[in-house]
């Protein structure tokens, strides 16, 4: 009985698990009226959809992103004189019971790691993140939930300038002034974050990197990772944007590299 219930939730009633078989049996019945393109398209679509969506493959996606970095222990944490906060996104309106707007699920993670560093050593905190839609800035709000958890608000620095990682980067360099950084961002996102630092003069001796907010399970393999989800739909698409970042970067490196000089 569980397990139909299961199977009915996630292949029936919700996506992606509806989208994949509507597309396979779409896909089936293309191929049997002699649409064998547009058929074996609509299945390599689903086929993709569904790996994709599944625990299995999303962690085998992310693991490596997120295994690049381990957490640092106490002694290495404690050298840091300064700790960066990098925004993950907000949700203006939505309030956390005192608060008017909330960090998405990603950056209150982030923020709470902070806020933990913070606990062991107090010492300033700088938020980086944009205006969203030209309202409040994520800074402001990782900065208001630190506050409400207790940080004193004359520790915090926003930088609300920031539109993407590279950014962050830019302006942490300019805030930070050489001193000695722990730098808090998702653990699948730490990878490209300090790839950049690097790229923008950062002293990789003064940055500690801080991964939290893991994603990956590596529980042992039972038949419901098999089954599509949108949770697992998105921790895929998490760690796919990574990748494309990150090629990005390499790709704009090797083509500035290769620029002829002149005169």
């Amino acid at each position: 009985m569980f397990e139909t219930k299961k199977l009915l939730t996630y292949w029936v009633l919700l996506p992606p698990g509806n989208v994949i078989l509507f597309l396979t049996l779409l896909g089936l019945f293309l191929k049997f009226k002699g649409s064998r393109r547009l058929g074996n398209l609509s299945l390599l679509v689903a086929g993709v959809l569904y790996l994709l969506s599944t625990q299995l493959v999303a962690s085998l996606l992310i693991s490596p992103l997120e295994d690049r970095f381990q957490p640092p222990p106490k002694g290495v944490r404690d050298r840091c004189e300064v700790i960066a906060v990098l925004g993950g996104g907000v949700k203006v309106g939505a309030p956390y019971l005192d608060l008017k707007n909330s960090p998405n699920e990603q950056t209150f993670e982030r923020v709470m790691g902070a806020y933990k560093l913070y606990e062991e050593k107090r010492r300033p905190i700088i938020v980086s993140g944009y205006s969203v839609a030209n309202q409040i800035s994520e800074a402001e709000v990782m900065k208001d939930t630190l506050v409400y958890f207790g940080v004193n608000a004359s520790d915090i620095l926003t930088e609300s300038k920031s539109r993407d990682t590279y950014e962050n980067t830019l302006f942490l360099k300019y805030l930070i002034d050489n001193r000695t950084v722990c730098l808090v961002t998702s653990a699948y996102h730490m990878e490209r974050a300090m790839y950049l630092l690097s790229k923008t003069g950062f002293d990789p001796k003064k940055v500690v990197p801080v991964p939290v907010d893991y994603k990956a399970s590596h529980a042992p393999f039972r038949w419901y990772q098999l089954l599509p989800t949108p949770y697992w739909l998105n921790v895929s698409s998490m760690a796919l944007h990574e990748y494309f970042g990150m090629l990005y970067y390499l790709l704009k490196e090797q083509t500035h590299k290769q620029k002829p000089e002149k005169g």
